[in-house]
């Protein structure tokens, strides 16, 4: 009796766990993303070119990167987008407007020069006032380097 009082328990707590289980798999969500959406080219394309200390030219990564903009925009042409350009944190305000404008009209020009039309992307200076980083490191400073594209819904 008491053996089969025991199997009974244990089947109880058995089942319990399992119903637990499959509530636990029920939550999981996937999310899909649609592609030539805003999330597919946030998550699937490099959407960043960082920059030297004081320069606005395009190193070789961030062409390559761009290369992925490019075939991506190519591919979904009634897309379009903007391209943020920033600065890290050093710097007086004017200056660093400036230099992120430069930063954004280079990624610009060079969407344009690849054949994308110039109407489908624009461009914004938002200086150091959207740091990537709020640390005080070369290394932070470098993430805060940058021009970031969106797409523009």
């Amino acid at each position: 009796m008491l053996k089969n009082f025991v199997a009974l328990v244990g089947i109880g707590a058995l089942l319990v766990s399992c119903a637990n289980q499959e509530k636990d798999v029920e939550s999981v969500s996937t999310t899909v993303v649609v592609p030539g959406s805003a999330a597919d080219f946030e998550q699937n394309i490099a959407n960043t070119a960082y920059f030297g200390f004081d320069r606005y030219n395009l190193t070789a990564e961030a062409k390559d990167n761009l290369e992925k903009v490019v075939a991506w925009l190519n591919m979904y042409a009634a897309r379009n987008v903007c391209v943020e350009g920033h600065t890290d944190a050093r710097g007086t305000q004017d200056y660093n407007i400036g230099l992120a404008s430069r930063r954004a009209e280079s990624v610009k020009a060079y969407l344009v020069s690849k054949g994308i039309d110039t109407s489908r992307v624009s461009t914004i200076s938002y200086g150091k006032e959207s740091l990537a980083s709020q640390g005080n490191t070369e290394q932070d400073h470098a993430l805060n380097r940058r021009a970031h594209i969106i797409v523009v819904e």
